[in-house]
């Protein structure tokens, strides 16, 4: 599952590089230095979650552009894409833990349910989440 998923991500990065002009948000906002800085497992499991949200709430889309940018940036100090594949199972457990702990602090599922909601609440708390999330 897990190497489907950096599979997807690079597949994301790939497709991001061939679109628009780039990132929503510049690396130097505080959202996206929370989302820089975090454990490797944090990360993927951030960008898990924030996919999901994206995928449920049509007044958002999933930053595939910052997502590559991160994961360039973060490949350069050993805590991107390359270094995923070793802490596999450390990245399913957050993930794990961080989909209870999204589902638990804005009362919803995330599938099948409209996220929207949260999406707004994490995007007014300045999350590291939120730095994935554009407005359409």
């Amino acid at each position: 599952m897990i190497i489907r998923g950096v599979m997807l991500g690079a597949a994301l990065s790939l497709a991001a590089c061939a679109t628009g002009p780039g990132a929503a948000r510049s690396f130097d906002d505080p959202a996206v230095q929370k989302l820089y800085n975090m454990s490797t497992p944090l990360y993927y499991a951030t960008l898990k979650v924030a996919n999901d949200v994206a995928r449920s709430c049509p007044r958002y889309r999933y930053d595939a552009i910052l997502d590559a940018e991160l994961n360039e940036k973060r490949n350069e100090v050993g805590r991107g894409s390359l270094s995923a594949i070793p802490l596999r199972v450390a990245i399913e457990t957050e993930t794990g833990v961080s989909e209870r702990s999204f589902v638990a602090k804005h009362g919803v599922e995330l599938t099948g349910a409209d996220l929207c909601g949260a999406a707004d609440a994490e995007t007014l708390e300045g999350t590291a989440l939120s730095a994935l999330l554009v407005p359409v």
